[in-house]
C-alpha cells in the first residue's frame, strides 16, 4: 500500500540531464576521446607498418601484431591510469577540504576559507559555497548583535530569578555566536592555496 503512495507521487518519466556542468563534463569528455582516438590512430598506424612490411617479406606478423596490440593496450591503460590520478586529485582536494569544511559548520564554527589551488577543478562550486558560508556567518554576526541590543535592553529590568536565568541563558547564547562569527577555524585544516 505504501509502495503505491510512494510511487503514485513520483512523475511518469525519468529526467535526463547528462551534461549538467557543459564546460567542466565537455573539457574531460573531449580530453578522454582525444586520448582514446589519438592511442587508437598511432596504434593503427603501427598496426598497418607491421602488415604492410610482413607481407612484403613474405612473413607472418601475427605474432609481432599480437604483442604490437598487447603493448597498446598496455600503455593505454598506463595513459589512462595517470590522466585518471591526475583528474581525480584535482576534484579529490577540493571536496575533500570542502568536507571539512563542512565539518566545522556543523560543529557550529566557521572555517577560514583559503583559495583552491591554481589547477584544481570545482572552483564556481567553491565559490558558491564560500557566498553561503560568508552569508551565513554574516547572518550569525546579525544575530548575535541582535542579541547583544536585547541584552543591553533587558539586563536593567530582569528582577526576578526566572528573569535573570532566561537572562543568562541569551548571554551564553549571545557569546557562542559571537565566538563563532569572531574566531574562525582556521589552523585546524590544511591550506589549500
Amino acid at each position: 500500500m505504501s509502495d503505491d503512495i510512494h510511487n503514485a507521487s513520483r512523475p511518469g518519466y525519468t529526467r535526463r540531464t547528462y551534461l549538467l556542468d557543459r564546460e567542466f563534463q565537455l573539457k574531460y569528455i573531449l580530453l578522454l576521446a582525444g586520448m582514446g582516438a589519438g592511442s587508437l590512430g598511432v596504434f593503427g598506424a603501427l598496426a598497418y607498418r607491421l602488415h604492410v612490411s610482413s607481407v612484403s617479406a613474405g612473413v607472418d606478423g601475427g605474432p609481432s601484431l599480437l604483442w604490437l596490440t598487447a603493448l597498446g593496450s598496455a600503455g593505454l591503460g598506463v595513459l589512462l591510469g595517470l590522466f585518471g590520478l591526475l583528474f581525480t586529485h584535482r576534484v579529490a582536494g577540493p571536496v575533500h577540504v570542502m568536507s571539512l569544511y563542512v565539518a566545522a559548520l556543523a560543529a557550529g564554527r566557521y572555517p577560514r576559507l583559503r583559495p583552491l589551488r591554481k589547477k584544481d577543478e570545482l572552483k564556481r562550486f567553491f565559490d558558491r559555497f564560500s557566498e553561503a558560508v560568508d552569508r551565513i556567518r554574516q547572518r550569525e554576526a546579525d544575530e548575535a548583535h541582535a542579541l547583544e541590543v536585547a541584552l543591553a535592553a533587558l539586563k536593567p529590568v530582569a528582577t526576578t530569578p526566572e528573569a535573570r536565568e532566561a537572562l543568562e541563558t541569551l548571554n551564553q547564547l549571545h557569546t557562542r555566536k559571537r565566538q563563532a562569527v569572531d574566531n574562525p577555524t582556521g589552523g585546524t585544516f590544511k591550506s589549500v592555496a
